[in-house]
């Protein structure tokens, strides 16, 4: 099986390292997410689903899009805990969805959810449950699953600092990238 994450460049502020400086990040830097499973589309199916069922924040056939600093520092944070029969919510209060992982045996499950609601996008559809649904592309072994995120948040620091080298001087996102680079 092969999992990526990539970020999509929406619109980066001209001041990030500032921002990430002062923590304005969290609120000004908002990117699209795509997670990969076997070079398909995750959310290749989220078009058209009504806003009383997903909510209004962004999803679809695009990615999600998210305030991507905090989600960073989520994941990165959260990276060990990932398969340890813990279930990861990554939430980002700007949206009204959250990304959940969840340990199953030598997998982990992933789906959005809306906040609000029972419902899940589980990469084929929205479904409503109580628990996190299981679907054809959201199992993902947990090494190629971690492997994959690492990869993907490593792969956009990189670019972030080909358009930013003044990152290298902040504090906040250096620490960061040293959890991620080779």
């Amino acid at each position: 099986m092969i999992f990526n994450l990539e970020i999509k460049f929406e619109q980066l502020p001209p001041n990030v390292a500032d921002d990430i400086r002062t923590g304005e990040i969290y609120y000004s830097l908002f990117d699209t997410i795509i997670f990969w499973v076997n070079k398909k589309n995750f959310f290749e199916h989220a078009n058209g689903i009504p806003e009383e069922v997903m909510g209004g924040s962004s999803i679809s056939s695009d990615g999600l899009a998210i305030p991507i600093y905090g989600f960073i520092q989520t994941v990165i944070n959260d990276l060990d805990d990932i398969g340890k029969e813990k279930t990861i919510i990554i939430y980002e209060d700007q949206i009204d969805k959250e990304i959940v992982v969840e340990a199953s045996g030598e997998n982990v499950i992933l789906a959005i959810r809306y906040c609000l609601s029972n419902y899940w996008y589980d990469g084929e559809s929205v479904k409503e449950s109580l628990e996190i649904p299981i679907s054809s592309v959201n199992t993902i072994p947990i090494t190629v699953f971690k492997e994959g995120m690492i990869e993907g948040i490593r792969t956009y620091f990189e670019s972030l600092l080909q358009q930013f080298p003044e990152l290298k001087k902040v504090n906040k996102f250096v620490e960061l990238y040293k959890k991620v680079k080779k």
